[in-house]
């Protein structure tokens, strides 16, 4: 019995142990990585790998790192800082081919070609496996100094394509409906669920929007191929290309494997070594005015805040966000503002939130420039309107100044195939179960749906008009729902300069009347979370309890405290062969 006794309590030993020292041993880990960091060459070819997808801003759980996903604004901050290091003397990289928004390839582009500017040197290399070759991908790298294509790859179909499934009649065939009410006929967000096909509305909207994305990037392939617009459209509409064709029309420098166009870019520093994008670590600097930057990317939501341990997913939640910016504008040290949006749209209320907030910043005194990432419509335009400058790329989505609002009714498919039945009791209010779904709203249900959706359609137009100072008729006549790319927002007043995130700290500069040439500081908000916060909150512990056991880790690592608890388990094995001697009496 006593042995059985001894037995639990060594399982629960181990148990507890795991579940301390298994946290303090990733803290461990944690600070080890951090603080040994591998020297880097006096002579280095970074390289860069983009055909992993990225997230556009960088998250502030501070685990989100070990998904190994790369955020565009540190892939901008690290080539920036690279273009100024010199033991950085140029960059490989290894295209993307699958496919990426156009609007981080204009400003992955636009970094590479300041990085080139400054005297050094971009060999890209390309190994398409597939169907099609993506053409931002291509566009991204076009203007490096050498562009190589793996020649078994050919250079592939290149272009555009939207592909939208719909499915009402999927929702009709297993007794289901979607019942969405929208302002007006161009915001077709719910139409792959109450659609068979395009309306005129939608087809003519996708036909607008990727013609207009289609001529930035063959425009942005020409001035950096250095061929005429024609010329390279044709190109791009003879594709597929063997390799050698590739290189007669200019679309391709060398032919050759990943291997040999690495070797290439070694050749053109000498003595130089790879170092991995991931590794490359820039000189600190401080001083300078203090812009800060306040991220907000994914679908604006209210709500509490919810963060996985290891999660990078983004929303824009409404109370994180507006605390950020409201943060930003109390602090006296903050010259001015960059709001980076990188947004579909979401909750009015939450949009309104956030604007609420970007306006007491400039209510403050802060000057704030909204920069504009991949898409930045609906909502994502709303949280926008009121900012001293808009800046967006060429094929920033954006718009869809208009409102939709809606449910999905399953009952009837729960009674078809489950045979259930669902009875409602309800007090109060006859609205209250207007969004049940079992069934369709009725007359007195859509009625009421309609003049809430008309109240925030006509307050999303006041203050696009009032914060674009654009007469009413004007952006209803551009409203409807409608989506822009950046170059057609900016020829209808919607924007006000073109360029990504470099652009809006350029913007944000004049606006504070900082030098062009004077040094500053970015200041992300939301601010990274502490790491120990991080981990505290996924065992239940406080920041303080998890800074403890990191201290206790220090101390354990200590080759004299190692020794001292070695010296105590052989005291003790003597102590348990004793008892053990005792017991066998």
């Amino acid at each position: 019995m006593k042995q059985f006794l001894i037995t639990v309590a060594g399982v629960l030993v181990a148990l507890v142990l795991f579940l301390i020292l298994a946290p303090i041993a990733l803290i461990g880990m944690i600070g080890a990585s951090a603080g040994s960091q591998p020297a880097m060459p006096s002579r280095s070819v970074l390289a860069l790998d983009l055909r992993q997808e990225m997230t556009d801003q960088r998250s502030a759980n501070p685990f989100a790192a070990l998904s190994g996903e790369m955020a565009l604004l540190d892939v901008i901050a690290r080539i920036d800082a690279a273009r100024t290091d010199n033991a950085v003397q140029g960059i490989y990289i290894r295209a993307n081919t699958t496919g990426m928004a156009a609007a981080q390839a204009e400003e992955i582009r636009a970094a590479l070609q300041a990085f080139r500017q400054a005297g050094k040197f971009v060999v890209a290399h390309v190994q398409n496996d597939g169907v099609r070759l993506s053409m931002p991908g291509y566009m991204a790298v076009a203007d490096a100094d050498e562009v190589w294509l793996q020649e078994s790859g050919d250079f592939q179909a290149m272009g555009l394509s939207a592909e939208v499934m719909f499915l009402a009649g999927t929702l009709q065939r297993y007794h289901m409906q979607a019942q969405f009410v929208t302002r007006e006929d161009y915001k077709t967000a719910a139409h792959t669920l109450t659609q068979r096909g395009f309306t005129p509305q939608h087809r003519e909207q996708m036909n607008t929007l990727m013609n207009g994305l289609y001529d930035v990037m063959v425009a942005n392939i020409a001035a950096d191929r250095e061929l005429a617009p024609q010329a390279v459209r044709a190109a791009i509409e003879a594709t597929p290309l063997t390799g050698d064709r590739a290189v007669e029309l200019k679309l391709i420098d060398q032919l050759g494997r990943p291997e040999e166009a690495e070797r290439a870019a070694l050749a053109r520093a000498e003595n130089a070594q790879i170092v991995d994008f991931e590794d490359y670590v820039p000189h600190p600097h401080s001083g300078g005015r203090v812009i800060a930057v306040v991220q907000g990317e994914g679908a604006i939501v209210s709500g509490p805040v919810e963060d996985g341990f290891f999660s990078d997913e983004q929303a824009m939640n409404s109370d994180r966000i507006a605390r950020a910016l409201l943060d930003a504008s109390e602090d006296e040290n903050v010259a001015a503002i960059v709001f980076r949006v990188s947004s579909p749209g979401g909750s009015v209320v939450a949009s309104d939130q956030i604007l609420a907030a970007l306006r007491t910043a400039r209510e403050r005194g802060k000057h704030v420039v909204v920069s504009m990432g991949e898409v930045a419509a609906s909502g994502g335009y709303y949280v926008s309107a009121y900012a001293d400058e808009i800046v967006a790329s060429p094929s920033t989505i954006t718009g869809s100044i208009g409102v939709v609002f809606g449910k999905l009714i399953i009952g009837p498919a729960f009674e078809h195939y489950l045979s259930s039945n669902t009875e409602t009791i309800t007090v109060g209010s006859p609205m209250v179960e207007g969004f049940t779904s079992e069934r369709p709203f009725n007359q007195a249900e859509r009625a009421a749906i309609d003049a809430s959706i008309d109240r925030t359609y006509q307050e999303f137009l006041g203050l696009v008009a009032e914060g674009r100072e654009i007469a009413p008729e004007q952006v209803r006549a551009m409203a409807g729902g409608r989506v822009w790319t950046g170059q057609q927002a900016l020829e209808r007043r919607l924007v006000d300069h073109l360029g990504g995130f470099q652009v809006a700290i350029g913007r944000a500069r004049a606006l504070a009347g900082i030098a062009e040439d004077a040094r500053v500081q970015l200041r992300f908000y939301p601010a990274e979370e502490n790491p120990f916060e991080a981990f505290g909150r996924l065992f239940g512990a406080s920041a303080e309890s998890v800074h403890t056991l990191a201290r206790l880790n220090a101390v354990l690592s200590d080759p004299r405290a190692q020794r001292a608890i070695e010296a105590l388990e052989t005291d003790n094995a003597s102590i348990r062969a004793e008892a053990e001697s005792l017991e066998i009496r």
